[in-house]
C-alpha cells in the first residue's frame, strides 16, 4: 500500500484497478506509466521511477520478511499465550478446588468452634452447679457440725439424766425402804394408838357415849389426849407427829416418782 501510494503521488494521471494482485497491479501500473511517460518525453524520470520501483519492490519483500517474522512470532506468542492460558486454567481449577476444601475446612473449623463455645458455656454452668454444690456442701458441713456438737450436748445431757435417774432411782428405792418401814412403824404405832384408845376407854367408862356422839374421832382423841395423864398425852402426840411426817413423806415421794415420769 506505501508503495502504492507513493507511485500514485509520482503518477497521478495513472490510475489503476485496486483488485489486481500486487504483481499484476505493479506490472500494469509500470505500463501505464511508461506509456504516460513516452506522451511526456520523460525518459530519464521513467529510469528514476523504474529505479524507485525497484527500490519499492525492495521495500516489499523486506516488508514482507518482516511481515513473515511477525506472523511467526505472532503465531509462536499466540502459542505461549494459549499454553499460558491453559496453565492459567489448570492453577484456577487447582486454586478453586483448593478454594473449596479451604471453605470446607472453614465451615469445619466453625463448627468445631460453635461446639467448643457450646462446651464452654457448659462447662461454665457446670462450674456454677459446682459452686453451688460447694456452698450447699459447706453449709451441710455447718450444719453437720452444729448436729454433731448438739448431739455431743444432747449425749452429754443424756447421760447427766440417766445419771439423775439412776441416783433418783436409787433415793427412791431407799424411799420406797423408808416408806416400808415406815409403813410397818405406822402400822405398829395404830395398833398401839387402838390399844391406847382402848384403854382410854376402858378406863373412862365412857364407851357407849363415844359410840353414840356425831363427834368425829379426831376430835375425841384430843379431849382425851387432854384428860390423860402427862407421859400418856406426850406419847400420844409423838405418834400422830410420826404420823403426819410419814404422810408427808408418802406425798414428797409421789410428787417425785411423777416428776421422773
Amino acid at each position: 500500500m506505501e508503495v502504492r501510494e507513493i507511485l500514485q503521488k509520482i503518477f497521478p494521471n495513472v490510475s489503476v484497478s485496486a483488485s489486481l494482485h500486487h504483481g499484476e497491479w505493479i506490472r500494469e501500473f509500470e505500463r501505464l506509466a511508461k506509456v504516460c511517460l513516452n506522451e511526456n518525453g520523460e525518459a530519464e524520470k521513467v529510469k528514476a521511477l523504474e529505479q524507485k520501483l525497484k527500490e519499492g519492490e525492495e521495500i516489499h519483500t523486506l516488508l514482507q520478511l518482516e511481515c513473515e517474522k511477525y506472523k511467526s512470532v505472532l503465531a509462536e506468542t499466540e502459542g505461549i499465550l494459549q499454553r499460558l492460558q491453559r496453565s492459567v486454567e489448570e492453577e484456577e481449577g487447582k486454586w478453586k478446588l483448593k478454594l473449596d476444601e479451604s471453605q470446607n475446612e472453614l465451615r469445619e473449623a466453625a463448627s468445631a468452634v460453635h461446639s467448643m463455645e457450646q462446651e464452654v458455656a457448659k462447662l461454665k454452668t457446670r462450674n456454677k452447679e459446682v459452686e453451688l454444690f460447694l456452698k450447699e456442701k459447706e453449709n451441710l458441713e455447718t450444719e453437720l457440725e452444729k448436729a454433731e456438737h448438739e448431739r455431743t450436748t444432747y449425749v452429754s445431757e443424756v447421760r447427766e439424766l440417766k445419771s439423775q435417774l439412776n441416783d433418783t432411782l436409787k433415793k427412791l428405792e431407799v424411799e420406797q425402804s423408808e416408806r416400808q418401814k415406815v409403813a410397818s412403824d405406822l402400822h405398829e404405832a395404830q395398833k398401839s394408838l387402838d390399844f391406847i384408845q382402848d384403854e382410854l376407854l376402858k378406863g373412862s367408862g365412857d364407851s357407849n357415849v363415844i359410840e353414840n356422839s356425831g363427834l368425829s374421832l379426831e376430835k375425841e382423841d384430843q379431849e382425851r389426849i387432854e384428860k390423860m395423864p402427862q407421859s400418856l398425852s406426850q406419847t400420844v402426840t409423838q405418834l400422830q407427829q410420826c404420823l403426819q411426817a410419814v404422810n408427808q413423806q408418802l406425798t414428797k415421794g409421789r410428787e417425785n416418782f411423777q416428776i421422773i415420769g
